[in-house]
């Protein structure tokens, strides 16, 4: 018997073969006795041979037994093999308890070979467990699944990308293919993944949820094919040269996250308001809840929406664009009394308006910046003046046309009579709300929460990366994006519960699980592997008993 090697035109792979000659007659052959295997490099190949040495002398030896009269000079597996001793076939593989201790390893004997990043997948890894454990039946997708998600929380990057980072950083090795092959299956399950998201929220405030935070933006293509949901649209990130799709999420008051929607690029940003209620009435149950939005996002049809599904709302009014007798009213300062709004002091006035509450504040400091942007603006148009051959290139916003004036010859100047009116409002803001039992105080604070569900959007676009994005199949779009929603509910729900015993920051949070690492040594001489942890922090150590883990500081082998 012989090995034979076959190689494939224009292909790496060769196919190793057990072969022996044998006559037919007068015709000699050649037979097939055992396939081995197909090798990819040099390395491989070396290897299959090896093993298909042991596997000549096991044939050779189990044919010697079966023929009827043994051969004079029987075959020795030494003869057979030189290099195989004692035994026939494979090496015993190695085991645990075969390595020696790291009791009985000096530093001479050992030689790092890379770090590896453990705080992420022990601490946001416990936390992605509570939130989507079972989510699909079969462990490897979970794990995969489990290993991106954790990557994109200190890592956000792209698919190919977080392959390299996965391998380089945290030692899990996925191939792109077997991530893109999640990514399809993860789509069929948005909807359960965004009820348990939901249902998760709803466990820390059992009948408490009575406030959502709603707002829209846009999450870019480095692209501009058009598809069904991919389009052009108004930008918030000013790339009116490439597709997006627009983005709707929701938050409560601790930024913890209720719902998402994606929607096409061109989508009106008045109009997802009510296709997300829509969708959130399927999902799950958002009754009693009170809506708080900024004064883009509420028009008089979503009011009335709202309105008819006896929603409640907190939302900013436009002071300028209320008919003129009411404005009149608001800038009488008799109307105003004293209050004290989020531990600031302000005046409050409150008003009617189309059945509802109209409640406006002044505060001093409110007005100091509304005056420093008006200023700033002016100096710029007065540098600007008389410097354009075009002076519709001077009005470049609405801002600015609202302070100066063109006379019959179509020369820009600025109008003193349109500042001292824009000056009579600095300082005022105004909110709308159906809600009748509570005092304009309390309205006031639940609407100053709005800052957070803007922080939210700022967490997903620049510390979690969601745009650009590089995805192009609608299927894949809508499993980036619950990917990026995925990681932002393990790091809201994170932020919350470590808030709960410390106050550390995102950035704090994120920057102590990258530092929580271990070192991996490798035994010169044997190979064997050895795990060292490395230093843990004080805040750490904080982290790791909020979640009641214990971290082991003790040296341990493994099978490599």
């Amino acid at each position: 018997m012989f090995i034979r090697v076959n190689k494939t035109p224009n292909s790496p792979r060769r196919s190793i073969q057990i072969c022996e000659t044998i006559r037919e007659g007068s015709k000699v052959k050649q037979k097939i006795v055992h396939y081995v295997g197909i090798a990819r490099d040099e390395e491989e190949e070396q290897k299959l041979k090896d093993y298909a040495q042991e596997l000549i002398v096991k044939i050779t030896l189990e044919r010697e037994e079966k023929i009827a009269q043994l051969p004079l000079f029987k075959s020795t597996q030494e003869e057979l093999l030189p290099h195989v001793k004692n035994k026939v076939g494979r090496p015993r593989r190695k085991k645990i308890e075969d390595i020696f201790p790291p009791s009985q390893v000096t530093l001479d004997d050992i030689v790092e070979t890379c770090r590896i990043v453990e705080g992420v997948h022990d601490i946001a890894g416990a936390m992605f467990d509570e939130l989507y454990s079972r989510l699909f039946k079969g462990q490897r997708t979970y794990q995969l699944l489990r290993d991106v998600v954790l990557s994109r929380l200190v890592y956000p990057c792209s698919k190919r990308r977080t392959q390299q980072k996965l391998a380089q950083h945290f030692g899990k090795t996925h191939s792109l293919e077997m991530i893109y092959w999640m990514m399809d299956r993860l789509y069929p399950k948005i909807s359960e993944l965004k009820q348990r998201t939901f249902q998760k929220t709803q466990s820390l405030f059992p009948n408490k949820i009575d406030l959502l935070l709603f707002d829209v933006t846009t999450l870019y293509f480095e692209s501009v094919e058009v598809d069904e949901l991919r389009n052009f649209g108004y930008s918030k990130d000013h790339r009116f040269n490439t597709t997006q799709v627009v983005l709707a999420l929701a938050t409560n008051q601790d930024g913890l996250p209720i719902g998402y929607e994606l929607f096409e690029g061109n989508k009106a940003e008045v109009t997802t308001l009510i296709a997300a209620i829509e969708s959130w009435k399927q999902l799950f149950s958002i009754a009693g809840i009170c809506f708080v939005g900024d004064r883009g996002m509420f028009t008089k049809k979503n009011i009335a929406l709202l309105d008819a599904h006896h929603y409640h709302y907190i939302i900013a009014a436009k002071l300028k664009k209320l008919p003129g007798t009411l404005q009149e009213t608001i800038l009488d300062e008799a109307n105003y009394r004293p209050c004290m709004v989020r531990q600031d002091f302000g005046w409050v006035g409150e008003f009617e308006y189309e059945q509802n509450r109209l409640i406006v504040t002044y505060k001093s400091k409110r007005a100091l910046k509304d005056h420093h942007d008006r200023q700033r603006v002016l100096t710029k148009v007065k540098k600007r003046i008389g410097k354009k051959a075009n002076p519709n290139n001077l009005i470049t916003n609405q801002g600015v046309k609202q302070l100066v004036t063109r006379d019959e010859n179509a020369r820009i100047s600025l109008d003193d009579a349109k500042i001292a009116a824009a000056e009579q409002w600095d300082g005022l803001h105004g909110i709308i709300t159906n809600i009748r039992d509570e005092a304009p105080g309390t309205l006031l604070a639940r609407y100053a929460q709005l800052y957070v569900i803007e922080e939210s959007f700022r967490i997903n676009k620049h510390t979690l990366q969601m745009r650009p994005i590089f995805h192009w199949v609608p299927s894949r779009i809508h499993a980036h994006i619950a990917i990026c929603y995925m990681t932002f509910s393990v790091l809201r729900h994170l932020q919350y519960r470590i808030n709960l015993t410390q106050k550390i920051s995102i950035d704090e949070i994120l920057n102590e699980l990258l530092n929580i690492q271990a070192s991996i040594y490798v035994h010169k001489k044997t190979k064997d592997c050895y795990r060292v942890p490395g230093y843990i922090s004080n805040n750490s150590r904080k982290i790791y008993k909020t979640f009641s883990l214990d971290r082991s500081l003790d040296a341990t082998v493994f099978l490599n």
